[in-house]
């Protein structure tokens, strides 16, 4: 085990070496949730920052109806394919960027006319981490490839653009989306974005390191998605889906008592013989976590805004209701044991690490100590998406 350090090359400038020919550049940054999982399809709230790591994408059209994809991770991972741009691949990356290309042709950002494409990655985020490496690298394909529009820098741009890739990932991925990741690393900044899906606003907070503290990933592994709780969330995502399509409304928030009414309607669906509804005690704990989550996050923001740095570690370290999806419970109070002023999964249910946030003087010692048994990844402040030049 060891602290995480990144190649001396930038992603951007291997990617150049890497990629076959000419071809457009861009790279997006890593992103960490700093509080807010899983509350998307709820209409929560999600903050997440940018990471100084990052994922760099090379593309350039090709005209024989392939989808050539080429990827190389910071642990030495490789990934290589040649798709045929007519015929939907199985599960993995393969899917997951070949249904990135053809969503972004069906929402026209490419050209109906786009007869096939060229994909070069490189990457400096570690799969594992938390630190969305996935949504980093669909992040920097997808600019990539819509970098010739004139406005891709707006703000309307980048925002329709990560719908785009939350779409495509949600259609052609098995692993589950959270969307604020796509919207953070377009369209984030240095500090902490505050992502509202009940109207789909994206504001800003400040970093928490200007409370004194460094932020770390700490890992029992790296290199594999986590998916253990895979089945669960997208379990849970569909029930919510049907609960707001059975009361009328586009999220449960804004459902008042929304708790007990869904618990409600669930019962009566048992008792009118409906097996597929689920236990009335199971649903009214989702449905707190994700309300509970909601006011959470809206009270960190508020903490980090007004500089009550008590505050904002209290909330952080406050325990989520009962969600029975897979969390590092071990690994984040032997994170606070050797020094984090607060920690929390990384992304409850999707990772398996941890955030942990270290004040200044000890974080050295702290990063030294849990590298002997645990991969640390330091989290500094990173820029959103940008566009790199050409190949």
């Amino acid at each position: 085990m060891a602290v995480f350090e990144t190649p001396s090359q930038s992603p951007a400038q291997r990617v150049r070496a890497a990629h076959p020919g000419s071809g457009r550049v861009a790279s997006a940054p890593g992103t960490w949730v700093l509080i807010g999982e899983n509350v998307d399809h709820f209409g929560g709230v999600t903050l997440a920052g940018t990471a100084a790591l990052r994922v760099a994408a090379a593309v350039s059209p090709r005209p024989d109806r392939v989808v050539s994809v080429s990827a190389r991770g910071p642990l030495g991972q490789e990934f290589s394919a040649q798709l045929p741009f007519d015929e939907e691949p199985g599960d993995g990356l393969a899917r997951r960027w070949w249904g990135l290309v053809h969503t972004l042709v069906q929402r026209q950002v490419l050209s109906r006319d786009t007869a096939g494409v060229d994909i070069t990655v490189e990457s400096d985020v570690p799969v594992g981490a938390g630190l969305g490496a996935l949504y980093a690298a669909d992040a920097a394909i997808a600019l990539a490839l819509a970098g010739a529009h004139d406005d891709v820098d707006t703000a309307p741009f980048r925002a329709r653009l990560a719908e785009i890739c939350s779409h495509a990932m949600a259609t052609y991925s098995s692993l589950p989306v959270l969307r604020a990741r796509h919207s953070v690393a377009l369209r984030g900044a240095e500090g902490v974005s505050v992502v509202d899906y009940a109207d789909g606003s994206l504001t800003q907070a400040p970093h928490p390191s200007r409370h004194g503290v460094r932020v770390f990933s700490v890992a029992a592994s790296l290199g594999a998605p986590f998916a253990e709780s895979r089945e669960a969330i997208a379990t849970h995502r569909a029930f919510i889906d049907a609960a707001c399509t059975n009361f009328g409304v586009a999220s449960l928030r804004q459902l008042p008592d929304a708790p007990g009414r869904v618990a409600q309607w669930v019962e009566a669906r048992r008792a009118a013989g409906d097996d597929t509804a689920p236990d009335p005690e199971t649903a009214r704990r989702w449905v707190t976590f994700c309300e509970s989550e909601t006011l959470r996050s809206l009270a960190a923001s508020k903490a980090l805004r007004s500089r009550r740095a008590n505050e904002l570690f209290t909330l952080l370290n406050s325990a989520s209701e009962a969600h029975s999806l897979a969390t590092p419970d071990a690994l984040v109070a032997l994170a606070r044991e050797r020094g984090a002023v607060a920690a929390r999964p990384a992304a409850t249910g999707t990772s398996n690490a941890v955030i942990a946030f270290v004040p200044l003087q000890d974080a050295d010692a702290f990063a030294g100590s849990m590298a002997r048994e645990y991969e640390v990844v330091e989290v500094a402040a990173g820029e959103p998406a940008r566009l790199e030049g050409q190949a």
